[in-house]
């Protein structure tokens, strides 16, 4: 029990809805990408319970590489029971094995992160501990892959306006992984580690995250611009001023110890990710009400008789729905 317990601890379980929330966006983005009705709904189940396998597995060989019972993000201390990698890699062929259910190209994409989880945090290669292989792991793995696997998950090809808000994604995870990581500079140094915060401290780490946060938000702006996404979204920018106010307080702060820093960075993103959803749905039912085009027909550079790239069955029933020849 002692080790079952510890397991649980170390495997952060309030920090697998940050993750979840990444495939949801994949599988939610697909859908209001071409105003679908839902589908894909055991698939996304699937990879949810696969990804929370991926979790657990990754964050194992982690504590397994640190041995590090101190202060965690998002966990509580926990001792580090023997034999954790087995635990760690049977939970990696977990995810793979569960993720072959949902399709190929989830399967794909969970192979490549079980792969990375292993880069990152194995003795021979410990890229964690890399200034450049820590961020690629991190970007690709749960900036990429994990949206990819939830956006395969509805069966419809990716669109270039999907290509654009996967990068746009992509930005907001490797704001987070920076800030992950901005009050662990002793640690690191400590481990031998090369990481930003290791090389160049607290404030250095947080810049990057404000330029990330920077980068994504210019992204949704330039998108709204020209009709990709709603242009209600502009109404959003107080919430990124006060996103962003935080994380300048924090990078002249001087507190280079203290995790409620990145704590309160990430409950202002959750803030951020849910306000912005909730503004989605909005727009959605309003368009609805008022017999306009939804979702991603709705936007401005979409129109009501738009082909959406879908399954051959399903595009017949499409073009019968909205009259088009």
């Amino acid at each position: 029990m002692t080790t079952l317990r510890s397991l649980w601890h170390l495997s952060r379980p309030r920090m697998a809805p940050y993750l979840w929330l990444i495939v949801l966006g994949g599988f939610g983005f697909a859908h209001w990408d071409r105003a679908l009705t839902g589908q894909g709904g055991t698939a996304v189940l699937v990879t949810l319970l696969a990804w929370t396998f991926l979790h657990a597995g990754t964050l194992w060989l982690n504590a397994g590489l640190d041995r590090d019972e101190g202060e965690v993000l998002w966990g509580t201390a926990a001792a580090v029971p023997p034999g954790i990698e087995r635990w760690a890699y049977a939970a990696l062929v977990a995810c793979v094995g569960i993720a072959a259910v949902a399709g190929p190209v989830v399967f794909t994409c969970a192979v490549g992160c079980a792969v990375l989880a292993v880069a990152y945090s194995h003795s021979s290669t410990v890229w964690k501990g890399h200034a450049l292989g820590g961020p690629v792991v991190n970007g690709l793995g749960y900036g990429i892959l994990t949206p990819i696997a939830g956006f395969a998950c509805v069966g419809v090809s990716p669109t270039p306006r999907a290509g654009v808000t996967l990068v746009i994604g992509l930005c907001g995870v490797m704001a987070a992984y920076y800030a992950a990581q901005a009050f662990q500079g002793d640690e690191d140094r400590e481990r031998g580690y090369r990481t930003l915060v290791a090389r160049h401290g607290m404030a250095a780490a947080v810049r990057a995250t404000r330029l990330w946060m920077w980068a994504g938000f210019v992204g949704a702006v330039l998108c709204a611009a020209i009709g990709w996404v709603p242009r209600a979204v502009l109404v959003l920018l107080p919430l990124f001023v006060w996103v962003d106010a935080h994380a300048r307080r924090w990078q002249y702060s001087g507190d280079d110890k203290n995790s409620a820093w990145a704590k309160g960075f990430a409950a202002r993103l959750l803030a951020g990710a849910l306000t912005s959803l909730a503004l989605l749905v909005g727009v959605y039912l309003d368009d609805s009400w008022h017999n306009r085009p939804v979702a991603g027909l709705g936007t401005a550079s979409g129109h009501p008789t738009d082909r959406p790239l879908l399954p051959p069955h399903q595009m017949r029933q499409w073009e019968r729905q909205h009259g088009v020849d």
